[in-house]
């Protein structure tokens, strides 16, 4: 058991350790990991079978996303802020871009703006000449209507992060050797909402919530060998990602904002993750008609 203690000690200790370059030597190559993926959620077939169907085809609804912030006000003070991120937006821009609809940029517009600016002042180029009413003029001209508006703007905030919202486990130690297990979860929600640009009808409201769990399985020994005393502890550890969390409730987010602005049919909905498909819509209640009967008034 001694044996096998000091090996694993050993073991540890080597693969810490490694000389460093020599100087003005050539620098060690940089360690690099797996290669760059494209983000995926659950939600991803939902939405390109959305971009796919008839109704967003033939809807000319124009989108925009404005800002979809952290209102939690949770930060790590031993950390590098927020633990969700603090404008989201661009996570439902993406999930809307999946889903195959028309958008319009609100989120950054500090360089339109900028570049408007300077064509109005006419110095904004183009590398070229432009004919404007047989004029033809060095400068970018302003063309009335040329920038697109939206008919739906998407906001919200994240209004929830709920820690330890399920936990359980337990935990043993005999004679110096100790394991245990650990399970545990935390909710995030978000509320957004839907609204015409033009008449500022809300269109949309809903409120979103996902969980992101964890488990852990450790192991340790403490135990003493003659007067040497060992002390090793062993695990793993596997966290859902919280930001990756939130990226999956935008996108069902988006998929069920797409699909009321458009009137899809739902044929989509059973490539959601089981549970996650549009409620069957109830059939409203039918009343017989009935005589009106007028009673007398009661007497006093």
């Amino acid at each position: 058991m001694r044996a096998l203690v000091l090996a694993s000690v050993s073991a540890a200790a080597l693969a810490g350790c490694g000389s460093l370059p020599a100087p003005q030597g050539a620098p060690r190559a940089a360690l690099v990991g797996p290669i760059p993926v494209v983000t995926a959620t659950p939600a991803d077939a939902a939405l390109e079978c959305l971009s796919n169907s008839r109704a967003v085809a033939r809807d000319d609804t124009v989108f925009a996303v404005h800002a979809i912030a952290d209102l939690t006000q949770k930060i790590a003070v031993d950390e590098a802020g927020g633990f969700v991120p603090r404008d989201v937006a661009g996570m439902m821009v993406t999930a809307l871009s999946r889903a195959g609809i028309k958008q319009v940029n609100r989120v950054n517009t500090t360089v339109s703006e900028f570049e408007i600016a300077r064509a109005r002042e006419q110095i904004l180029g183009d590398g070229g000449t432009t004919v404007v009413e047989g004029e033809a003029i060095q400068y970018r001209p302003l063309e009335r209507g040329a920038m697109r508006g939206s008919d739906v703007v998407i906001d919200g905030a994240i209004t929830q992060l709920d820690f330890n919202t399920f936990s359980e486990g337990g935990e043993v130690a005999l004679f110096g050797l100790g394991g245990g297990r650990r399970s545990f979860a935390l909710t995030v929600g978000a509320d957004i909402r839907v609204t015409d640009t033009v008449s500022t009808e809300l269109v949309l409201a809903q409120a979103y919530s996902k969980q992101a769990v964890g488990r852990e399985l450790y192991g340790s020994v403490f135990r003493f060998f003659d007067d040497e005393l060992f002390d090793v502890n062993v695990g793993r550890e596997n966290l859902e990602g919280l930001h990756a969390g939130v990226r999956w409730m935008l996108a069902e987010a988006a998929y069920d904002i797409v699909a009321e602005v458009t009137g899809h049919d739902g044929s989509c909905d059973a490539l959601l993750p089981p549970g996650l498909g549009a409620a069957p819509a109830t059939a409203p209640a039918v009343v017989a008609d009935a005589e009106v009967v007028v009673l007398p008034p009661e007497p006093t």
